[in-house]
């Protein structure tokens, strides 16, 4: 059994802190009302509830909030590919890939690097991977390989850091990536 990690950027829990501070518009109450028929909610809180409980945004300031993906997201997928085959005392691969998407590229003279975190009982070739390591560096993606020999059985938990850079025509943004996966040994 093989488990996949999608890596979500922390930019996105930033976004979504920032929407419930800010508010969604205007004097209206950001929370909806603690009533349970839509009669009620549409009317507001009943009378007597505490409105300085309620948060809201500035009086005259309008915040127009749109669903939809971090913009951030936009730029750049992270894949990450654990070996189908992994077994206690063989060395196994996990391949960790970058790719940009249009109109970005990854940035060539940028220093990448990963770092990786192991269980106790997960031996890694190499725990600091740098740009030298990369098994592929093109304008079209990203590729480094983790290699590891467990000693033990069961499902193997990996952490670790991806630092990368993407840019544009007009624009290059550093990343900071966290990278969190499993690999079941058999």
């Amino acid at each position: 059994m093989t488990y996949r990690s999608i890596i979500a950027p922390s930019s996105v829990l930033s976004a979504l802190a920032l929407v419930f501070a800010v508010g969604c518009g205007g004097d209206k109450e950001t929370a909806a009302p603690a009533s349970s028929s839509a009669a009620e909610a549409a009317a507001g809180p009943a009378a007597g509830a505490d409105d300085a409980a309620a948060p809201k945004a500035p009086e005259g300031e309008k915040t127009k909030v749109i669903d939809g993906p971090d913009p951030a997201d936009e730029r750049f997928t992270v894949k990450i590919d654990p070996p189908a085959d992994a077994s206690v005392g063989a060395e196994g691969k996990v391949k960790v890939t970058v790719l940009p998407k249009e109109p970005w590229h990854m940035n060539l003279d940028y220093p990448t690097s990963l770092a990786v975190n192991s269980p106790t009982d997960v031996k890694l070739a190499k725990e600091s991977l740098a740009k030298e390591d990369v098994l592929r560096l093109e304008d079209s993606g990203l590729e480094y390989e983790v290699a590891f020999t467990p000693s033990a059985a069961g499902d193997k938990s990996f952490t670790g850091e991806l630092k990368f850079a993407v840019c544009q025509d007009d624009a290059c943004a550093p990343v900071t990536q966290a990278v969190d996966f499993r690999v079941a040994v058999k």
